[in-house]
C-alpha cells in the first residue's frame, strides 16, 4: 500500500519586522497540535478503509477468525484517541460484524496489534520511562510538556511506569565468573506496615561475564541478605550462580550470598578504606591509619599479567603464585604488628579477611578469567541508582523503589537488550517508509 499525502500550511507574517523565534514557536506549535496528528490520522483512515475492503472482499485479518469462512460487511464508525508522542490523535475506525454470527471485529485494531482499551503508544510509555529515570515525575512531566509538546499529567506518568514490563531482567543461561553486591539507603514512604520509618534499604545484585559485560540480577528493597540468596537459589535451581563473590566487608553478607558461588573474594578499595575506621576506634593516630592504609595498598596490589593467559610463560605464573605467598606473609607480620600496638579491632579485621583477598588470583590460575579484585563497577552503578533515588525524590513505595532501580540498571548494563525490548514491543520491523519529498509555496 503506497499514496502520497500533502499537508497545507497557511502562513501570515506581518510587513513589519518581526523575530524567528515566534515564527519557529507559532510552526512548532501548529505542527505538534494539529499537522503531526493530522497527518497520523489521515494515514491511519486511510489504510482503514483498504483493510475493510480487503476484510470484505476475501476475508482476510489477522489473527483468529469467529467462523471457519466468515463473511464481513462493514456495519459503521466509532471514534477513538490515541495519545502518541506526536500529539493527541482523534480518528474513526470501522467495525465489521460477521454475517455468520453477528460477531463484531475491528480490522484497524487488529492489524495495529492495539489492546481493546488501549489508550496510548507504546512508543510514547518508551519516552516517558527513559525520562523519569532520569529526574522526577514533577520534572519529567514539566520537562515532555515544555520540550517536547507532549502534555502528560505526574499521575498518569507514574501509572504508566508502574505498569510497564520493561524492568524485567533476564536470567544469565550459564555460570557467571563472578558476582557482584551492594546496597544503598532511601526515604521510603512511612506506612503502617513499615512502622511509620522511611529508612529504606535498595540491594542490587549483578553479575559479570567472561567478556566483562555486566549481567544484572535483581533489586530488591527492605529485604534482607537472607531472603534474596534464597530467591536467587530457587531461580538458579540449585546450582551455583557465580564462581565468585566480589563484596566489601558488610557483616554477614559473605556467609549469606557464599552459598551462591565457590569462593569469596574481598574488595581491595573497601579493604585498605575500612581499615581507617576500624583504627579509629582503636584510638590510633591520623599520621599512623594512613601510614597503615599505604602498607596494606601496597602489600595486597597484586596485578595479573595484562596478556592472554595461554601467552603468560610457566615462570611468570611461578612468580605470580610466590607473589601471593609473600602478600600472605607480609599480611601475618602486620596482623602481628597491629596486636602488639593494641590495635585488635583492626588487627582482626584485617586477620578475618586475609584468606579472601587473593581469591581473584587463583580463579585466574585456574580458569584463565580476570576476576576483579574490587567492586568498583558497581560502585559506579550504584552512585547512579542512589542520585536517582536519593538526590532526586523521596518518599518511595517498597515496590518503586526496586522498580525504578531495575530500570536504571537495564538501561546502563544491558542496553543492547533494552533496544531489543522495545524494538520488539514496538513493533519494529521495516513495514513502514515515510520519505521526505521537500516543501513549496502555493500561490504566494
Amino acid at each position: 500500500m503506497q499514496t502520497t499525502a500533502s499537508l497545507t500550511l497557511h502562513a501570515i507574517l506581518a510587513e513589519e519586522q518581526f523575530s524567528l523565534d515566534e515564527l519557529v514557536i507559532e510552526l512548532r506549535k501548529v505542527l505538534h497540535e494539529e499537522g503531526m496528528p493530522g497527518l497520523l490520522r489521515l494515514i491511519l483512515e486511510m489504510a482503514d478503509e483498504v483493510w475493510a475492503v480487503r476484510a470484505c472482499r476475501e476475508g482476510k485479518l489477522p489473527g483468529p477468525v469467529c467462523c471457519p469462512k466468515a463473511k464481513w460487511e462493514i456495519k459503521d464508525r466509532t471514534s477513538r484517541q490515541l495519545r502518541t508522542s506526536s500529539g493527541v490523535v482523534q480518528f474513526q475506525w470501522r467495525r465489521l460484524i460477521c454475517k455468520g454470527c453477528r460477531k463484531l471485529v475491528v480490522p484497524m485494531r487488529q492489524w495495529l496489534r492495539l489492546e481493546r482499551w488501549q489508550s496510548k503508544t507504546n512508543e510514547l510509555e518508551k519516552v516517558v520511562v527513559e525520562t523519569v529515570a532520569e529526574q522526577s515525575y514533577r520534572r519529567s512531566t514539566n520537562h515532555l510538556d515544555t520540550i517536547g509538546v507532549i502534555p502528560v499529567p505526574k499521575s498518569t506518568a507514574h501509572r504508566w511506569v508502574a505498569q510497564s514490563s520493561c524492568d524485567q531482567l533476564d536470567w544469565p543461561g550459564e555460570k557467571l565468573p563472578t558476582l557482584m553486591v551492594d546496597g544503598t539507603g532511601f526515604k521510603r514512604r512511612p506506612t503502617e506496615e513499615n512502622e511509620f520509618s522511611n529508612q529504606g534499604e535498595l540491594r542490587v545484585v549483578i553479575g559479570l561475564d567472561a567478556a566483562g559485560r555486566a549481567v544484572p540480577l535483581g533489586t530488591w528493597s527492605n529485604k534482607h541478605w537472607e531472603e534474596i540468596t534464597s530467591e536467587l537459589e530457587a531461580r538458579a535451581q540449585g546450582n551455583k550462580v557465580a564462581e565468585q563473590l566480589s563484596c566489601d566487608g558488610e557483616r554477614g553478607l559473605a556467609d549469606r550470598l557464599g552459598r551462591l558461588v565457590n569462593s569469596v573474594q574481598r574488595c581491595h578499595w573497601h579493604m585498605v578504606h575500612d581499615l581507617d575506621s576500624f583504627m579509629w576506634c582503636d584510638k590510633a593516630p591520623l599520621s599512623e591509619r594512613r601510614q597503615e592504609q599505604k602498607k596494606l595498598a601496597g602489600i595486597i596490589g597484586i596485578e595479573l599479567p595484562k596478556t592472554d593467559f595461554e601467552a603468560v610463560k610457566p615462570e611468570e605464573k611461578q612468580q605470580l603464585e610466590e607473589r601471593v605467598q609473600q602478600a600472605n606473609a607480609q599480611l601475618s607480620d602486620l596482623v602481628r604488628l597491629l596486636r602488639q600496638k593494641g590495635y585488635h579491632q583492626a588487627a582482626s579485621y584485617i586477620g578475618y579477611a586475609q584468606d579472601k583477598l587473593f581469591k581473584y588470583v587463583d580463579f585466574w590460575m585456574s580458569t584463565g578469567v580476570a576476576a576483579p579484585r574490587t567492586t568498583s563497577y558497581l560502585e559506579r552503578l550504584m552512585r547512579e541508582i542512589g542520585r536517582r533515588l536519593k538526590r532526586i525524590a523521596f518518599g518511595w513505595s517498597e515496590a518503586g523503589a526496586a522498580k525504578m532501580a531495575r530500570i536504571i540498571i537495564r538501561r546502563i548494563c544491558s542496553a543492547e537488550q533494552w533496544t531489543s525490548y522495545w524494538k520488539t514491543k514496538l513493533g519494529i520491523t521495516g513495514k513502514v517508509i515515510i520519505q521526505f519529498r521537500g516543501v513549496k509555496i502555493v500561490n504566494p
